[in-house]
């Protein structure tokens, strides 16, 4: 009886500490992944960036006092777009963190900061 007790013990010690350090793994892969989500999406949009200036420099064909006049607005509007986009990835990676347990209610908020995002997106667009 003694041996089985033993087993038991061990067990109950062994299992939680075998999940924790499953979990652990999870989470780090999980972050790595995020990490390489996000550099992704950092040079996505520096590439965008530039790609846009130089669509929008052949397109309009600024002369030196035009050019001086539209880019600082242009620049004010992307830093506040890219804030709007920066919100937009949170909600994404918080979407895939919680995403084997999310619960009706963080599917809610989640949609709801999501419309919200679009909102000040809209908001801006106006603006300008």
């Amino acid at each position: 009886m003694k041996p089985a007790r033993t087993l038991l013990i061990g067990a109950l010690v062994a299992v939680p500490m075998f999940a924790a350090a499953v979990a652990i793994t999870q989470e780090e892969s999980f972050n790595a992944r995020e990490q390489n989500f996000r550099a992704y999406a950092m040079l996505l949009r520096a590439d965008l960036k530039t790609q846009w200036k130089e669509i929008i420099s052949e397109l309009m064909q600024f002369d030196d006092e035009d050019a001086a006049k539209f880019w600082p607005i242009f620049e004010q509007y992307d830093r506040e777009l890219s804030k709007i986009r920066d919100g937009r990835l949170e909600l994404i990676v918080e979407y895939a963190r919680n995403y084997q347990n999310l619960t009706d209610d963080q599917a809610d908020t989640l949609m709801s900061k999501a419309f919200e995002l679009e909102a000040q997106r809209a908001q801006l667009k106006e603006r300008r």
